[in-house]
């Protein structure tokens, strides 16, 4: 299991806190993240991928983010990593936004 994590933010931080130690931590904003792992995070996200974009962030505002295609848009977060909401559980197969922080919650209880 992976934790897209940004321990500015206080969501991010209490989600961190319902995770077990076999859970390995991204600080995506500080290590650099390949845009295959951008577009594996996008694939696998149940909703609507838009969901997964802070796009009041500087860097996407102004942006049409909804006509780039999926590869666009995950070289843009490679690029752009402070635009990914956070933070985000990745089990390897299912991607969940852990805001609210009770999506984490229910999903470690499956």
């Amino acid at each position: 299991m992976k934790y897209y994590h940004n321990p500015r933010c206080s969501k991010s931080r209490q989600g961190l806190k319902l995770l077990t130690s076999n859970v390995e931590i991204i600080l995506y904003l500080k290590e650099k993240v390949p845009a295959s792992v951008y577009l594996s995070i996008l694939e696998r996200y149940a909703g609507n991928v838009s969901e997964l974009l802070r796009t009041q962030e500087s860097p996407a505002k102004g942006l049409d983010l909804t006509s780039y295609n999926i590869d666009e848009l995950a070289e843009f977060l490679s690029l752009n990593p402070i635009v990914l909401q956070r933070p985000i559980l990745d089990d390897g197969e299912i991607v969940i936004i852990g805001r609210p922080v009770d999506n984490i919650k229910n999903h470690l209880k499956n």
